[in-house]
């Protein structure tokens, strides 16, 4: 604030009467100087109101930063007491919170371990990508390859021996067939022919006996009117008996040749009738003719020649199938591949490339990575609380983040499976058990085995 040099008015030193104070007397008295006075006190008072005006001025200015600076001040005080009681809380309820969680004293993440046995005896190999202790496979990966050189396959020649033996013995059979074909359809077409042939001479033959019975039907009517016209002269003596017996007897004869012709018209007709189904009726050969006859035994031949040429095929599939099993077993006991059976890592190579192992024997241990789980220590008070299917919580020692999960094994003070990769009883401080299963590790694969932290279980 600015400071101003205002004149300090002070009365002036004399008494009452206009007389200086504390004056001796018998001194000579004061000329009475009234004008300069009033003058002098008139010019005072207007200095006085201009260095007061300029003052008020200069003060009334930074009124208006001085309250919002004090505001502020007061603001952040606030402020700040504010915050310190959050801090003081927070920090006061999460030993108060510790107190009343239902917590595990130890907990480590831990995974079941698979062996995988070699399938077969022979020599080991290293897989095409060289996996090694701690890395990572996916399912189907190869992680070792066993060569068995001294693998049998006698059986696989026997049977490839066999096969070809058949197909040779097949094709031959499929020649002699194709040969009889060309030959039965020869024979068929000299039996189609002949029978063309003897339909045709008989279909003649009964038009001709047709034409004859006509013939003979006219004679036979014409004897007949003849008879019938000279036999009523008989009695008037106009005609001889031997006449009549002429006629009579020509009659007959006409009668008797129409019903030979019928005959022989229907037997015509029934060979005509049997050669068009395929058989000749005759006295001079047999029902069939010798091209038929051969016919029939090149059918026969064929028929049989078919026959053997299936069972070739029926035996020859069921030697190839045979042959497709053996070879398929020489393969997998000449050779194996050891594959990752789930998203795993190694966590132990119990063989290396060159060494002899037999049938059954461990190779390789491999960390399930897809099924991680949490193993904790939990005092028996805690344990007497929890239950398969609870709900629970865990951390990692040193981070925040919360994987949940839920209880799946409860085994208290028995023995804990040992396929695990972390053994339960490394867990000194509690003696009861407990396995809980972290779904957000599973899916996620993360193998953090060996690491600790704490369960906090729901309620």
């Amino acid at each position: 604030m600015a400071q101003t040099n205002a004149p300090v008015l002070r009365p002036p030193e004399s008494g009452i009467d206009g007389r200086p104070e504390g004056g001796r007397s018998g001194a000579a008295p004061a000329e009475p100087v009234k004008d300069d006075g009033v003058a002098r006190l008139e010019r005072l008072k207007a200095e006085f109101e201009a260095n007061a005006g300029r003052e008020a001025g200069a003060i009334e200015a930074p009124l208006e930063p001085r309250a919002r600076l004090k505001a502020w001040r007061d603001y952040r005080r606030l402020t700040k007491a504010a915050i310190g009681l959050v801090l003081l809380a927070a920090v006061g309820w999460m030993p108060v919170r510790a107190l009343l969680e239902t917590t595990s004293t130890e907990a480590v993440v831990n995974a079941r371990l698979i062996s995988l046995r070699a399938p077969i005896e022979g020599q080991v190999e290293q897989a095409p990508l060289g996996v090694t202790i701690g890395s990572e496979l996916i399912p189907g990966q190869p992680v070792l390859r066993i060569v068995n050189g001294r693998a049998d396959r006698s059986r696989i020649a026997d049977l490839r021996r066999l096969i070809d033996q058949l197909v040779n013995e097949r094709e031959g059979i499929a020649s002699r067939i194709a040969e009889l074909t060309v030959l039965h359809d020869d024979l068929s077409n000299q039996v189609r022919v002949f029978q063309d042939g003897r339909v045709r001479q008989l279909t003649e033959r009964a038009a001709e006996l047709k034409r004859e019975l006509a013939a003979a039907r006219i004679n036979r009517d014409t004897a007949a009117q003849a008879l019938a016209r000279i036999t009523p002269m008989v009695g008037s003596s106009s005609i001889t008996a031997a006449t009549l017996e002429k006629y009579t007897r020509e009659a007959q004869v006409t009668v008797e040749t129409y019903l030979a012709i019928e005959h022989r018209l229907a037997g015509v007709e029934i060979e005509l009738q049997a050669a068009r189904s395929g058989t000749f009726i005759g006295d001079s050969y047999n029902d069939k003719p010798r091209s038929s006859q051969r016919l029939d035994e090149v059918g026969q031949r064929l028929v049989e020649l078919k026959a053997d040429l299936r069972d070739r095929d029926a035996r020859l599939a069921t030697l190839r199938k045979e042959l497709g099993e053996e070879t398929e077993r020489y393969e997998e006991n000449s050779s194996a591949d050891l594959l990752a059976p789930v998203t795993s890592r190694v966590w132990e190579m119990l063989t290396a490339p060159g060494e002899t192992v037999v049938r059954g024997q461990d190779l390789v241990r491999l960390l399930d990575c897809s099924g991680v789980v949490v193993t904790a220590a939990v005092g028996e008070g805690v344990y007497n609380r929890l239950y398969i299917g609870q709900s629970a919580t865990f951390r990692l020692r040193g981070e925040s983040t919360a994987y949940p999960g839920r209880i799946v094994g409860l085994t208290g003070l028995s023995a804990a499976p040992a396929n695990f990769a972390v053994q339960p009883g490394t867990m000194v401080k509690d003696a009861f058990r407990v396995t809980v299963k972290l779904t957000d590790l599973d899916q996620a694969h993360q193998c953090k085995v060996g690491r600790t932290g704490r369960v906090t279980f729901g309620e």
